[in-house]
């Protein structure tokens, strides 16, 4: 088992990838242009929504965009089922930076696909060091899934150890604060700084320019271990 993660303009590079499965995860306004799946492609997916997740969904600013639904992470489940029989795959799940929404996808379809909510999550941190899963998307897939809000609090603490390190204020509560300020009739203190995901995620990236960097190389899965009251979970 192979899993790929990677930003939308970085897909053509996976063309000669052993991939089997390709997630698309597409903003709205990029719906017109589709793009080529890898040539070893058996199964596509491809979802149309922003990346929002549940705080930026209440304020006013996001009021036009599209969040994703529980319609879209029931596919993304029954996908990863769809593959759990499987003998081996090649997962290559998109969005537009590589990091949120396609993180998040990953993340569901290899627990659907019979890994332990903690493996998968390693095994995509793996394949993406600079993943913010959208948190929206895991509490969604967290009830399908019946892990008990375990997806969506891995998010959580990664999102915050992150954040912390660069020495940041989260961008998303930013927006909140500044939000609620607004709507109490003050000046909102503006927390955003220019460039910040770019400076933040630079040393995983290699370069500002998303679009120019190397495509990084699949993860391996092994076999999908028993449930741990049975044995103890493998993670590689």
């Amino acid at each position: 088992m192979r899993l790929m993660v990677c930003p939308r303009l970085g897909v053509t590079r996976f063309h000669e990838s052993p991939v089997t499965h390709f997630v698309s995860l597409i903003d709205p306004d990029e719906r017109e242009t589709p793009l080529q799946a890898p040539k070893s492609t058996t199964h596509t997916l491809r979802l149309i929504f922003n990346d929002l997740d549940d705080i930026e969904k209440t304020l006013p600013m996001f009021a036009r965009y599209s969040s994703p639904d529980e319609n879209d992470v029931a596919r993304l489940v029954a996908f990863g089922h769809a593959m759990e029989s499987l003998p081996d795959w090649g997962l290559l799940v998109h969005c537009e930076a590589g990091i949120s929404r396609s993180t998040a996808s990953a993340i569901t379809i290899i627990t659907a696909a019979g890994y332990h909510p903690a493996i998968a999550f390693g095994m995509v941190r793996r394949a993406c060091p600079a993943m913010l899963p959208n948190r929206r998307m895991l509490r969604m897939a967290d009830d399908l899934l019946k892990t008990k809000g375990a997806l969506c609090h891995m998010a959580e603490v990664h999102r915050r150890k992150a954040f912390l390190r660069a020495g940041y204020e989260d961008p998303t509560l930013t927006r909140q604060r500044e939000a609620k300020e607004t709507a109490a009739g003050g000046p909102a203190r503006r927390g955003g700084r220019p460039g910040f995901f770019r400076r933040l995620f630079a040393r995983f990236l290699g370069s500002p320019k998303i679009s120019q960097a190397a495509p990084r190389q699949p993860v391996l899965l092994g076999a999908r271990p028993a449930p741990p009251s049975s044995q103890p979970a493998k993670t590689h």
